[in-house]
């Protein structure tokens, strides 16, 4: 009985760093060309699990993917809910209010929302309108979401409702699907309007928990072990 209690914690500590509730569930990186309203770059974070997450000293990347490197989340935002969503645009604290009421009033024609936002700021981690990557770090400097995007649409976001992690995302919104909508405002950049869903995503709550997953698969396996040395 040892050696099955044994496996099953090399299991639970294998098993644990790679199932985040963290997931990056959309990026704009044509934000900052937004210059007659918000101008910044942005990416929304998503709690898909059913426990608060304390992001109090993470930490984003782009594609030079290095903890080293990442720059931290502002002081605004320290904790994701469960089953919410966080915006995190890309300015200084002094910007901040400015930037959020620019934001709010271009996609919402208020300067006040219910959206949360955040945000990061830093040298080198501008998001590349031809393509880069987000990826998150925790405090203690471990990866807990990752994604890939290619050259940006001027006027919609990568929408990643479903979840996708340390691959290449692609899907661009489309109102009506996974919460997009259309921007309030209709001059802005490109096509005036911009569609995405910053704040909401409609889907997740259909997602099973990673960590669920894990736990069964390991309780699974755990009842094998027991059938095997009973036979």
């Amino acid at each position: 009985m040892r050696t099955i209690v044994q496996i099953l914690c090399v299991l639970l500590i294998y098993c644990s760093p790679c199932y985040a509730d963290i997931v990056i569930s959309e990026v704009y990186s044509a934000g900052s060309g937004n210059t007659n309203y918000y101008g910044v770059d942005w990416f929304e974070l998503t709690n898909t699990g059913t426990s608060d997450v304390d992001i109090t000293g993470w930490k984003m990347d782009d594609n030079s993917n290095l903890f080293g490197s990442a720059v931290p989340f502002g002081a605004e935002v320290t904790v994701i809910a469960a089953g919410k969503s966080v915006v995190f645009l890309e300015t200084s604290s002094a910007n901040y209010a400015n930037r959020v009421a620019s934001f709010n009033n271009f996609w919402f024609g208020t300067p006040t929302s219910g959206v949360v936002i955040g945000s990061y700021n830093g040298s080198g981690v501008g998001l590349g309108t031809g393509g880069d990557q987000v990826n998150i770090f925790n405090a203690a400097g471990v990866k807990q979401a990752s994604v890939v995007f290619g050259t940006a649409t001027v006027g919609f976001t990568f929408d990643n409702a479903a979840g996708l992690n340390n691959t290449t995302i692609s899907q661009l919104s489309v109102a009506g699907i996974n919460g997009a909508i259309v921007s309030f405002k209709t001059d802005g950049p490109g096509p005036g309007t911009e569609t995405g869903s910053p704040g909401t995503v409609s889907t997740f709550s259909s997602v099973p928990e990673p960590t669920s997953i894990a736990l069964t698969g390991i309780g699974g396996f755990l009842a094998l072990v027991i059938r095997r040395r009973r036979s």
